[in-house]
């Protein structure tokens, strides 16, 4: 019995073995699955925080000149004025009203400047827009002239124009327009 004992002793043994080695804590990788031939790229549902800055709509600014002319003397015309006119049009085309507005009065040179607040926004095209002699305070230089369309009016133009990008400003630069007395013939130029 002793090789029964023997060999049941063995097997014995070795199905203990077996359990212990069945029971061990041991790690066993996944299984891979997927192999990505391109690398992963998230979905672009991302939304900056930095928003646009808001720009105003460019202004526009005129400036020019006004003088007297009285004979042989030409002299600039401090406190004159001018106005703009220009037409507001409907989706059609259609005259429906016309913008008016005056300038400060010109300074000690007969130099005027102004800017138009808000026309831009009223008027399709500047380009339709006419500055005229308004006023003159002087009793003897009162009659307004059409040297560079001073009666008729003169056509705001972008040959005229220059941007100023830190005033957001278009501006007009005129030629000079002139008053003269009653009397006087009026000067052709």
């Amino acid at each position: 019995m002793t090789s029964s004992g023997t060999g049941a002793s063995f097997l014995l043994l070795l199905l203990a073995l077996v359990m212990v080695v069945a029971t061990a804590d041991y790690y066993v990788p996944p299984p891979t699955t997927h192999t990505p031939s391109e690398p992963y790229v998230p979905p672009t549902t991302f939304t900056s925080p930095v928003k646009t800055p808001y720009l105003p709509n460019t202004e526009i600014a005129i400036e020019g000149l006004i003088f007297c002319k009285s004979g042989n003397e030409t002299y600039p015309l401090q406190g004159a004025k001018v106005n703009v006119v220009c037409p507001i049009v409907d989706s059609n085309g259609r005259l429906v009203a016309k913008a008016t507005l005056s300038s400060y009065p010109t300074d000690l040179k007969g130099y005027f400047y102004f800017i138009t607040y808000g026309l831009s926004h009223k008027v399709k095209s500047i380009n339709g827009c006419k500055v005229k002699l308004e006023s003159s305070p002087v009793s003897t230089c009162k009659t307004p002239t059409n040297v560079n369309k001073g009666v008729t009016g003169a056509t705001l133009s972008s040959d005229s124009s220059k941007f100023i990008s830190r005033d957001n400003l278009d501006l007009y630069t005129l030629e000079p327009f002139y008053f003269c007395s009653p009397g006087s013939p009026k000067p052709v130029y």
